[in-house]
């Protein structure tokens, strides 16, 4: 029985030191290549009030460095871009916006998206695209897991949640990228390993970073000339 729990011990000591970062620029990447074609070189200057069509999507990269769909922007994150919409609205940097779902549709894919945009007769394309990365793993505290006490009680699990978000306004007549809002965060918790929920360093991870770039977005949509 020592010799299992020595083993344990040494185990989790080891994991512990086991952790696998973020890899920032295979996030920025993904973001950053896109499928976008006859871009003019001289795009025409867009006039706000805008009605904009909205696509948001979240890719998750895993361990190994693919991309997949294991998270994505949940009810609650849609509201927050919402509310930030309508707000918009009110300021008269917007006439209206429609969102595009992302069903079946790549981040990467923009020409998709922006002929959906163009099927609804919007000026612009507002796109949300992120790329979410999360760890899991040990500390020393989950030797005490050998209790069910132990993985109650004491912090021996982490998750820690890394999150970039590019925010992109287009203007979709020209195909042309007008104006751009980066945004990342980072979230770690630290709880009993019956008890963690990765689902918990998710969700504040994308709230925090998206209230950061919504803010952001609003003072540079400044930038683009109001209607005369």
């Amino acid at each position: 029985m020592k010799k299992i729990y020595l083993l344990f011990a040494l185990t989790i000591l080891l994991m512990s030191g086991c952790i696998i970062g973020f890899d920032r620029d295979a996030a920025e990447r993904r973001l950053a290549d896109v499928n976008l074609d006859n871009v003019d070189a001289n795009p025409n200057l867009m006039r706000m009030p805008l009605k904009v069509a909205v696509f948001a999507d979240l890719e998750n990269m895993s361990s190994s460095g693919e991309f997949d769909e294991t998270w994505d922007w949940s009810s609650g994150d849609k509201n927050l871009i919402i509310s930030y919409l309508d707000n918009l609205v009110e300021l008269k940097y917007l006439s209206e916006y429609v969102i595009i779902p992302d069903d079946d549709i790549s981040q990467q894919d923009i020409n998709v998206v922006i002929e959906k945009a163009q099927a609804l007769n919007a000026d612009a394309l507002l796109t949300l695209r992120g790329v979410i990365k999360v760890n899991k793993y040990f500390n020393p505290a989950a030797i005490l897991d050998l209790t069910i006490i132990g993985a109650c009680l004491f912090p021996g699990s982490n998750r820690e949640a890394f999150l970039i978000v590019y925010m992109n306004l287009w203007n979709v007549k020209e195909k042309d990228c007008v104006l751009t809002v980066k945004g990342e965060g980072t979230k770690k918790i630290s709880e009993p390993t019956f008890l963690i929920d990765t689902q918990d360093a998710v969700d504040s991870v994308k709230r925090d970073t998206l209230r950061k770039i919504l803010a952001e977005f609003k003072k540079r949509c400044r930038e683009i000339k109001p209607a005369n």
